[in-house]
């Protein structure tokens, strides 16, 4: 498996926040967009400037699978956070261009991820218990195109970022990316969507992992169906157990664990 390099390892502890270029290729590109837009059709019933938000999508659309252990984005969240980590969550997002005059724009406002109330802090810090990785589809190379928004450095405290006299956080900024470009995030950073103002939907997924002795954020058992679909590192990732102490004693059940091997082997 691949690991962060000490560039990228540098970069994620400083920012909370890692760009991967080139994640997907232009196949995969549509292959990816044709399962959003399949999805944003079933929730939508046919407006389509209605915003999706699809959460445990991998249970929506098989064909979601392989991203859960794709091999350019998760041997750095397994580097990140270890071999005993299961999905948190999967999460679709199509978002539909915003009239520049509409100022109540569909968006997310500014947040660190977490239970409510929030984990432990510990000397003005909370613990990094799960991460994010973002497959962006659709060209958001310009800001104002429902960009992802991050406060870099605002993982390394408790406390919500300072804001400015617009009332967002100081030192904010919007992610640019391409189409087939990721963004690894862990839930401690602050972060928000902002309006869409350019002229075509914003289109990405979200695969999110914890460790597997907390509760996923948007599942409580996956169907034997899927996970019957699954290799045996997505099966772990799904949730498959023999024995529901393995969560907390993994090495007595090293079957449901192939992570750990795989990792180690490598």
């Amino acid at each position: 498996m691949i690991t962060m390099t000490p560039q990228q390892r540098e970069a994620f502890q400083r920012d909370g926040f890692l760009v991967v270029r080139n994640v997907l290729n232009a196949e995969q590109i549509v292959h990816f967009t044709k399962i959003v837009d399949e999805l944003a059709r079933e929730e939508r019933g046919g407006d389509e400037t209605q915003t999706v938000e699809i959460r445990n999508a991998v249970a929506r659309h098989d064909a979601l699978l392989p991203l859960l252990d794709w091999p350019a984005t998760f041997p750095l969240i397994a580097d990140l956070l270890g071999w005993n980590i299961q999905l948190t969550t999967s999460h679709v997002f199509v978002r539909p261009p915003t009239p520049k005059e509409n100022e109540q724009f569909k968006a997310i406002g500014w947040h660190c991820d977490g239970p409510s109330p929030q984990f432990p802090i510990v000397e003005n810090q909370l613990p990094r218990m799960y991460a994010k990785v973002g497959f962006f589809l659709t060209d958001l190379s310009q800001p104002d195109s429902g960009n992802l928004r991050v406060v870099p450095g605002s993982h390394l405290q408790a406390a919500p970022p300072e804001k400015d006299e617009n009332g967002e956080p100081v030192g904010a900024i919007q992610v640019l990316t391409q189409p087939g470009d990721a963004v690894l995030f862990e839930q401690r950073t602050w972060h928000a969507v902002g309006p869409n103002y350019a002229p075509n939907a914003r289109k990405n997924i979200y695969m999110g992992y914890c460790y597997r002795w907390l509760k996923a954020i948007d599942f409580v058992s996956q169907s034997p169906e899927l996970i019957a679909q699954a290799n045996p590192v997505q099966k772990q990732l799904l949730g498959a157990v023999s024995d529901p102490i393995s969560y907390y004693l993994p090495s007595r059940f090293p079957e449901d664990v192939p992570l750990k091997e795989r990792m180690e082997a490598e």
